[in-house]
């Protein structure tokens, strides 16, 4: 396992680019991510974190653009207004899945859940290797990782941590907008006082 600084981008791009788990920081908790043009990654983080492809826990689409959700979700303008007035921010929010994506892990799914992260790192990762997966780090029924050392003893299987400390305790808010009256499936850190 490799342990990575945040000025060395291209590293933790190269880990992406090979099909690697990498481990990193979050305004929220640390994440796992994996490419989303990746299916061997996207495989193999689902055989670390004891997850099926159509089990009820869904990984995350990261996306660094609130505009690029509809490439991948149906989304009206309530919904769109909603998703610009919180993100980027510790929120995921479920839409139904855009009819026209057609994706490996997806395609098994009527719902995806996408999440802006507000955290600058974060974006410039996305900015460089396309969307990302993601979940929480940490062994199923465990508590996140909040820190790269943390990460590395608990989870010593993935392939490389971006070094870093994580914004809170607590992962993202999630909430389902899939019908006409959102629905809160987790609270998190961030608080929803409009719809």
């Amino acid at each position: 396992m490799r342990l990575i600084s945040q000025k060395d981008i291209k590293k933790a791009s190269q880990t992406l680019e090979e099909g690697g788990i990498l481990g990193v920081p979050t305004e929220t908790v640390y994440g796992l991510a994996v490419r989303a043009d990746n299916n061997s990654a996207i495989e193999k983080l689902l055989k670390l974190k004891e997850r099926s492809f159509t089990g009820e826990k869904a990984l995350t689409l990261m996306l660094c653009d609130v505009e690029q959700m509809r490439d991948y979700a149906e989304i009206n303008r309530q919904k769109m207004n909603f998703a610009r007035h919180y993100f980027p921010g510790e929120l995921t929010v479920v839409l139904p899945k855009q009819k026209n994506f057609k994706h490996f892990y997806f395609d098994n799914r009527d719902t995806i859940g996408i999440r802006i992260p507000d955290h600058e790192y974060m974006l410039n990762l996305i900015r460089e290797n396309g969307p990302l997966l993601v979940t929480s780090a940490n062994p199923r029924g465990e508590e996140p990782c909040k820190d790269a050392q943390e990460l590395k003893q608990r989870m010593p299987e993935i392939d490389a941590i971006v070094r870093g400390t994580c914004g809170g305790s607590l992962p993202s808010t999630v909430i389902d907008l899939c019908s006409n009256e959102p629905k809160s499936l987790r609270q998190g850190g961030l608080l929803i006082v409009r719809y």
